[in-house]
């Protein structure tokens, strides 16, 4: 029985694409248009489908995740794709949950989801997210000379001016909350955590500027910030078609608990 056990998600993932592919065979020209990825990540992150999405449910759903991704072969490269997501998800989760959560009711709502739709179309071309970080780049280069240093990081982290403009710029791209104030808490946050660790110095900012400083230099130049923009947003684009790609189909598995080999309360999704 164990062993069976083991082999239900690897079954199931079988199950699924053999009827998606029997299914876009059948019918290749009469896919139905994409779903926003706001609205898919609604659909099976509302396990109980009371029009709210809990934090309960997300670490739910990023368990059963992690067990399903579990029994693939190690050296899967789809799978250690899908596991290094996974993992980069679980993290930035609760994070992501207070920021959509607009009205702090502990309850994503399907038009709070949405904010996810923004954020990917801000990425695709004319959709600003370019222009917000030319943008901020700007002001955090303090003398002028297309590049940034520790020092200027550093100092961007400590300026309650500098956390105000960039909000404002950010309020103005995603209207989360009433006013750009609301948000200057997140921005601080993030901006602190680029130094990796809860106390913020010079020396950590060096650190982890290391993984976007190609030539070695001790600086980060527009160049690197674009090479790695384009980098995260084409994994972003690519990720979230994968999953408007097989949300609606796995909509009809939605009683599977993976754990128990069926007849779970929760809704199965293959991706958050």
């Amino acid at each position: 029985m164990p062993s069976r056990r083991r082999n239900v998600p690897s079954l199931l993932l079988l199950l699924i694409a053999a009827f998606a592919n029997t299914a876009y065979s059948q019918q290749p020209r009469k896919q139905q248009p994409l779903q926003p990825i706001g609205d898919v990540l609604h659909l099976f992150l509302d396990k109980d489908k009371n029009q709210k999405v809990t934090m309960s449910e997300v670490d739910s759903q990023i368990s059963m995740l992690e067990v399903l991704f579990q029994s693939t072969a190690e050296g899967d490269e789809q799978g250690e794709q899908y596991r290094k997501i996974l993992k980069a998800v679980k993290a930035a989760a609760p994070t992501i949950f207070v920021l959509l959560d607009s009205n702090s009711d502990k309850g994503l709502t399907k038009s709070e989801l949405n904010y996810v739709t923004k954020f990917e179309t801000s990425l695709k071309k004319g959709g600003g997210m370019r222009e917000f970080l030319r943008d901020v780049f700007s002001l955090l280069d303090t003398n002028g000379d297309d590049q940034l240093s520790a020092d200027e990081l550093f100092a961007a982290s400590q300026s309650s001016k500098t956390i105000s403009d960039v909000t404002v710029r950010f309020h103005a791209l995603f209207p989360l909350r009433g006013n750009p104030s609301e948000l200057e808490e997140f921005v601080k946050e993030t901006i602190e955590s680029f130094g990796g660790s809860d106390s913020l110095d010079k020396a950590s900012v060096e650190k982890s500027m290391k993984w976007i400083d190609d030539d070695g230099d001790g600086y980060i130049n527009r160049k690197e910030v674009g090479k790695y923009y384009n980098f995260a947003g084409k994994q972003f684009l690519d990720t979230s078609k994968s999953i408007r790609q097989m949300g609606p189909m796995l909509a009809m598995f939605g009683g599977v608990d993976v754990n128990s080999g069926g007849g779970g309360g929760g809704g199965f999704k293959m991706d958050f």
